[in-house]
């Protein structure tokens, strides 16, 4: 009997190389939540697509003109395991991979399983943390740095697992992950920077724009407790999650609003003292922990958000009042979508200026001129 689990990374990596990229909206900490191996299922989902590029490269190496997609989603599932789950055997990873594949593809599945673990030691040896990241997005960041080895740098804390801490919602610090209680929010420390860059501020009314699933929400709302806020989200069900966590984290003086912020028309509050911008984006940045997403963003995306991100900061510049502020973010590393952005608006809109925050808990590293911005090495 096959592993229903490795089965729905199978079904996966079929919707993968079959360009259905929807499928990948649903993927989170809990996508094998009812298995009670979970941690074990999302290894090897990161193992595959962190590793894509060398995996894909040795089955090239070992296979003739491999078009067939089934095939293909198999051997990379058994691949995956071989060279990147240390604590199964490898006929392990092979009998199961096999277990899955139908009957016309079982033979030459495990032949080619059996002679990849053969060499196993020798094509680890050629693998090159360049190859697993699209072409146009290496050459990007080469151009960037001014050597090789940062980018490698670069590149290899990319692809590593991410790291959270939790904030201390009584004295808005970080402090050691803690699972399961309502005084710490899990949050990585370039994001939780973010809405603490207000902290000088004193606002009478606050918009989050985007503000689903809510963590800079709740940061807002701990930092200002007397402040009206107004937490906004588009998506129904992205709008219930915001809802809960408010609710769990103690966020008394949120009001969620089930809204596209492009056509919002507040009617009691006209305007805002400061708006939070998290804007959508490639989500590039989030590579750490939704390593796909490298593989389901080209240059012209990162062309199409920034179009699309300019509509959002116009909107907002009509919501702030005046000697108000923007606080504009997204989760991508691409200049375009951020610091682009920011800079465009600014040359079409004279009587806005940029403000770069005093934040002394903030290290000067995390500064990019008068911008804040974290890359992830």
């Amino acid at each position: 009997m096959h592993d229903k689990f490795r089965g729905r990374l199978l079904s996966l990596l079929l919707s993968f190389y079959n360009s259905q990229h929807k499928s990948f909206s649903y993927l989170g900490e809990d996508f094998f939540e009812d298995s009670e191996y979970q941690r074990f299922y999302r290894k090897i989902y990161f193992s595959i697509f962190r590793n894509l590029g060398f995996i894909e490269r040795v089955l090239t190496e070992h296979t003739k003109n491999l078009k067939d997609k089934k095939a293909k989603s198999l051997l990379v599932l058994g691949a995956s395991q071989i060279f990147f789950m240390d604590d199964i055997p490898d006929y392990a990873c092979i009998n199961e991979t096999v277990k899955l594949a139908p009957v016309r593809l079982k033979k030459f599945i495990n032949a080619t399983l059996r002679n990849i673990a053969r060499n196993k030691e020798a094509l680890i040896l050629t693998y090159s943390i360049r190859e697993n990241f699209p072409a146009w997005f290496v050459q990007k960041w080469s151009d960037l740095f001014s050597n090789d080895s940062e980018l490698d740098v670069f590149l290899t804390n990319l692809n590593k697992s991410p790291e959270f801490c939790s904030i201390n919602l009584d004295s808005l610090t970080p402090e050691p992950y803690t699972k399961n209680s309502s005084r710490y929010y899990p949050m990585d420390l370039a994001s939780f920077y973010i809405p603490m860059l207000t902290e000088d501020t004193r606002p009478a009314s606050i918009l989050d724009a985007c503000a689903a699933p809510g963590g800079k929400t709740i940061i807002l709302s701990h930092l200002h407790p007397d402040t009206k806020i107004t937490a906004m989200e588009k998506d129904s069900e992205r709008s219930d999650i915001l809802r809960r966590n408010a609710q769990k984290y103690e966020a008394k003086n949120v009001t969620i609003v089930n809204e596209d912020f492009l056509n919002f028309e507040p009617k009691n509050q006209k305007k805002f003292d400061l708006i939070l911008l998290d804007a959508p984006c490639t989500g590039l940045g989030t590579m750490k922990r939704h390593p796909e997403i490298r593989w389901l963003r080209t240059k012209k995306d990162v062309k199409k958000m920034a179009s699309y991100q300019s509509k959002f900061l116009e909107k907002a510049s009509q919501l702030v009042t005046q000697g108000g502020c923007i606080l504009y973010s997204v989760c991508s590393l691409e200049a375009e979508e951020g610091i682009d952005v920011i800079n465009n608006f600014i040359d079409s809109n004279p009587n806005f200026k940029i403000l770069t925050p005093d934040f002394h808990h903030i290290p000067s590293e995390f500064f990019c001129g008068k911008f804040y911005y974290t890359l992830p090495h």
